[in-house]
């Protein structure tokens, strides 16, 4: 399986640089928070050759799904303010009784939109507890009127994806079929040394995960 040949770690994916920043509009009419892990955007480690700041492995900041995204919804006329979190550590800890005492501050956030494009680095043996917490996760980040656009794993990842349809059927919200690496050309392979980071999605791999994220908040 592709997902087993992710040998980017999931610790420290953010040591040398903030774990969250902001896209938009500060007093914009709609408040979009994004939970992501390494594909939307991880710091700097030149242990695996990336030295960038963004999602691996896009070739420039503009062109990973974030900042494509965002794009997307201004051409498409939409005023957001976007809250970008780099959630990694939840999907190592979501085990964790205090876990959620960690995103406080994105519950605070109150957003109208929370994207969830989080699984990739959910532990084996725990992936028969994901969906549990994936819905005390939620739960805790959304206000009551928030919508909330789940994504399933860019690498196939079988038990953690069918938790997030299954959660998204229950909550009557919308799960996108984010499984854009059964195409190669939907990741970086050869533009890397590293093999972890060369199977992350490429620039084409990003549009598409932005493309279909914007389906659904553009008919939102």
């Amino acid at each position: 399986m592709l997902i087993e040949k992710n040998t980017v770690s999931a610790e420290n994916q953010m040591k040398n640089s903030s774990e969250v920043f902001y896209l938009g509009n500060p007093t914009a009419k709609t408040r979009i928070l994004i939970l992501g892990n390494s594909i939307t955007r991880h710091g700097p480690n030149s242990d695996i050759g990336w030295e960038y700041d963004w999602g691996m492995a896009a070739s420039a900041i503009e062109k990973d799904y974030v900042h494509q995204l965002f794009s997307m919804l201004k051409k498409d006329g939409q005023d957001v303010f976007m809250r970008i979190r780099q959630a990694t550590f939840w999907e190592r800890n979501y085990r964790n009784a205090d876990v959620l005492e960690y995103f406080q501050e994105d519950r605070d956030f109150q957003a109208d939109v929370v994207v969830f494009r989080l699984g990739e680095n959910t532990l084996k043996e725990d992936k028969q507890f994901f969906g549990e917490a994936l819905k005390k996760f939620i739960e805790f980040i959304k206000p009551a009127a928030c919508k909330v656009v789940l994504t399933t794993c860019f690498w196939e990842n079988k038990i953690v994806d069918e938790a997030i349809e299954t959660y998204a059927k229950q909550i009557g919200d919308v799960c996108v079929d984010c499984c854009f690496s059964k195409d190669r050309k939907n990741m970086a392979i050869g533009k890397f040394e590293h093999d972890g980071v060369s199977i992350h999605p490429s620039d084409q791999g990003m549009e598409e995960i932005a493309k279909a994220i914007f389906r659904v908040l553009k008919n939102s």
